[in-house]
């Protein structure tokens, strides 16, 4: 007796497969400073809900901090300028074709400075760790600064003779 699958009915193995071949992309971005504490949340929400129904990975909530230069922007003929911004990111999933319309639907707020979008992996990989070199050399003991010897050699008077042979016998 065979086993007959119904056609239109996914297998399990197949969901599953689909599920873990959605590219997974990381979205930072800077808020513009003059929405304040209270509207960054406001910000995020206009950005969830450009995201619609994906999947949401993981999220850091914007926080402010100083920009490491002026970013310019122009907005109804005026130049606005930032020296600083909140930053946030959001790590979700979402399918190729629909990346387009995401990006502007995150151009169309404009509570939204700027943005990068980087295709990523699922997992938090965990920030590098420095490498320490150790030596037991000088185990137990503290560095300390060289020391500076001053000569303290006696000035010995010498003829204007000697000088002349002296210098003499440089030259030639």
């Amino acid at each position: 007796m065979t086993e007959k699958s119904h056609p239109e009915a996914p297998a399990e193995g197949l969901t599953q497969a689909k599920k873990d071949t959605t590219p997974i992309y990381e979205l930072g971005f800077h808020v513009v400073p003059t929405v304040g504490d209270d509207g960054v949340a406001a910000v995020v929400e206009l950005v969830r809900k450009a995201l619609g129904e994906n999947e949401i990975i993981s999220e850091q909530f914007p926080t402010r901090m100083s920009l490491a230069y002026v970013v310019e922007r122009s907005v109804q003929g005026k130049r606005e300028k930032y020296a600083e911004a909140y930053f946030g990111c959001i790590k979700f999933a979402m399918e190729r074709e629909h990346m387009p319309a995401f990006k502007v639907a995150i151009n169309g707020i404009s509570e939204v400075l700027r943005f990068l979008i980087i295709e990523t992996v699922r997992e938090d990989m965990p920030a590098p760790r420095r490498a320490v070199f150790a030596s037991n050399r000088l185990a137990g003991e503290t560095i300390k600064k060289p020391e500076v010897v001053v000569a303290t050699e006696k000035a010995v008077e010498v003829s204007d003779e000697e000088l002349d042979k002296s210098i003499d016998a440089l030259v030639a």
